[in-house]
């Protein structure tokens, strides 16, 4: 009897953890994308977790992904962030959701914009160590939710962020035929491949030569 009490209240407690607090949620993309666990997330990790991710988003599976398809998958996101459901995501719904963990996000006071010249990781990395550490992730997506929060009163509405994703879309959108390519998808979140053999050598030594 006793044991069937103490499963009892454990089976609660957990239940009560995982959907009555509507903080704990599926694993975060930062935590899918390391792949080895060590907590930091490199180029590589991110490129691997995008190739699932553009695939879960190409809703009709033709290997290409619409703008329209892109809309639609954000609006999963909103409502996936949105774990208490009221409508409208908080910092710490918005962080958590991404990167598993708010962190310091609610010290984060400056916005940060995304445009073609820096992708995703290139703005997250500000240790420039190539990786993604946990509170860079944090910093970066509190800075994003400053931003999309256009009102500025701590919350962010379902039309506030799928306005800003319109945008984001046609950004992404790199020749604007309404398709946004693997290719496409990659750069905006880490940025173009270097070229192999672009890398400039160094200047071969001149002998002089005796007339």
């Amino acid at each position: 009897m006793k044991k069937v009490l103490l499963v009892s209240i454990f089976v609660g407690l957990w239940l009560f953890l995982s959907f009555g607090s509507g903080m704990v949620q599926a694993q975060s993309l930062q935590g899918k994308a390391d792949a080895n666990k060590d907590g930091a997330v490199t180029r590589t990790e991110m490129k691997k977790a995008l190739v699932d991710r553009y695939k879960n988003e190409d809703a009709n599976k033709d290997g290409k992904m619409t703008n329209d398809e892109y809309l639609q998958a954000r609006q999963k996101n909103f409502d996936a962030a949105d774990t208490n459901k009221d409508g409208v995501v908080v910092l710490e719904e918005w962080v958590v959701y991404w990167c598993g963990t708010a962190g310091d996000a609610s010290k984060v006071k400056e916005p940060v914009k995304m445009d073609r010249n820096a992708s995703r990781l290139q703005k997250m990395d500000t240790g420039k160590d190539g990786k993604i550490q946990p509170n860079e992730c944090v910093a970066f997506w509190a800075g994003r939710f400053v931003d999309l929060d256009e009102n500025k009163d701590g919350k962010m509405t379902n039309d506030e962020y799928m306005n800003r994703m319109k945008e984001m879309a046609k950004m992404m959108d790199l020749n604007g035929d309404g398709v946004i390519t693997i290719e496409e998808y990659n750069i905006s979140w880490v940025g173009k491949n270097k070229m192999p053999g672009k890398e400039k050598k160094p200047a071969a030594e001149k002998i002089p030569v005796k007339k």
